[in-house]
């Protein structure tokens, strides 16, 4: 007998039984998977408990988990703002802005997560002070599937850039809620001690954006229209409603398209009240009201018309328009046509040379 099947035997996984080889491979790399999120991608700041089920942890508890030239900014606050501080900050070399883009998706959606990595890498490669201004997250909750857990496992291996939360999927159940809040807490400061002088070390991020994967992002426009906005108390995104004609009036907030908060809002997210006791709903109506029922956000900037849904064939609205030069963020792109459609008319593929064919 060879040792190959000696082995499989002690395993128990000869003629009859109830084990086969791959589910034994199923489990292993779902081992594997875990023991990469604990000891690769934060080995300090997480502990796992129902990784892979479960419903949405509380904040503050052991049950989160994670794997992981444009126009000035248009601030429709109507109060005071520190954006000229912010912008003098932002334009030192050393002190740029850093935003964390978290991209909500299913563990399912391998096909739209290679175009979307595809894509924002050739802007890096175009951009290269991108890589130091913008981290590309893909966010979704615990991974359920065995078939999923295998090749989400290849994915975090390879790529380096899948957060998972510890909730049960959801798109309006707590989701959003979760990220900010696991975010506020696995990146509570830099990664340095300080600045040594005995001030505190600055944030990682300056900004945190949540972003739906059927969202187009020009990040260079995204990073410039950043540099003119405040560091704290902001609120970044398409504000909505955008007509009051024709929408009902609901409390302003801004279109879960894509929208960041300044990274105080995001570690206030984490611990408010108003944001424990009240997140399933729509999730982007919902961070606008936690902020609007605080006080909080005295500094919105509503980027209309440069963030907007994909047109079409439909009729052009305070939302859905044709695209634009200066264009920051196109929504809505639901299939492969609309989103080789935008990426031709952003000229996305310049970089194509004869020797690549």
């Amino acid at each position: 007998m060879s040792s190959s099947s000696s082995l499989y035997k002690q395993l128990g996984l000869g003629a009859g039984s109830p084990v086969s080889a791959s589910h034994l491979l199923l489990l292993v790399l779902g081992a594997g998977f875990l023991a990469l999120t604990v000891f690769v991608v934060h080995p300090n700041e997480f502990r796992i408990q129902s990784f892979f089920s479960g419903g949405c942890g509380r904040p503050g508890t052991d049950a989160a988990t994670a794997a992981v030239a444009a126009s000035p900014v248009k601030n429709v606050s109507g109060g005071a703002s520190d954006a000229a501080a912010a912008t003098t900050a932002a334009r030192s070399p050393d002190n740029d802005v850093r935003v964390l883009i978290g991209i909500q998706t299913l563990p399912s959606k391998y096909e739209r997560r290679n175009l979307l990595r595809t894509i924002y890498s050739l802007q890096a490669r175009e951009q290269p002070s991108l890589a130091g201004s913008v981290d590309v997250r893909f966010v979704f909750c615990n991974v359920t599937s065995p078939v999923d857990a295998v090749l989400v496992s290849l994915e975090a291996i390879r790529h380096g850039d899948i957060i998972v939360l510890d909730c049960a999927e959801n798109m309006d159940n707590g989701k959003t809620y979760t990220f900010f809040s696991t975010v506020a807490r696995a990146f509570n400061s830099s990664d340095g001690e300080g600045s040594g002088s005995g001030s505190p070390a600055p944030p990682r991020y300056d900004y945190v954006m949540k972003a739906d994967d059927d969202t187009y992002l020009r990040l260079a426009a995204l990073v410039e229209s950043l540099r003119g906005a405040a560091r704290r108390d902001a609120y970044y995104g398409l504000q909505m409603p955008c007509d009051r004609e024709n929408f009902y009036p609901f409390p302003p907030f801004m279109s879960g398209m894509g929208y960041a908060l300044s990274w105080d809002l995001v570690q206030w997210v984490a611990t408010a009240e108003e944001s424990r006791r009240d997140h399933v709903g729509p999730e982007d109506m919902w961070t606008g009201r936690w902020l609007n029922l605080a006080g909080k956000a005295k500094n919105r900037y509503d980027m209309s018309p440069r963030m907007y849904n994909y047109r079409g064939a439909s009729p052009p609205s305070c939302f859905r328009r044709d695209f634009a030069p200066d264009t920051i963020a196109v929504h809505m792109l639901k299939d492969a046509a609309r989103w080789a459609e935008t990426l031709r008319y952003f000229n996305a593929t310049a970089a194509l040379r004869p020797s690549h064919l």
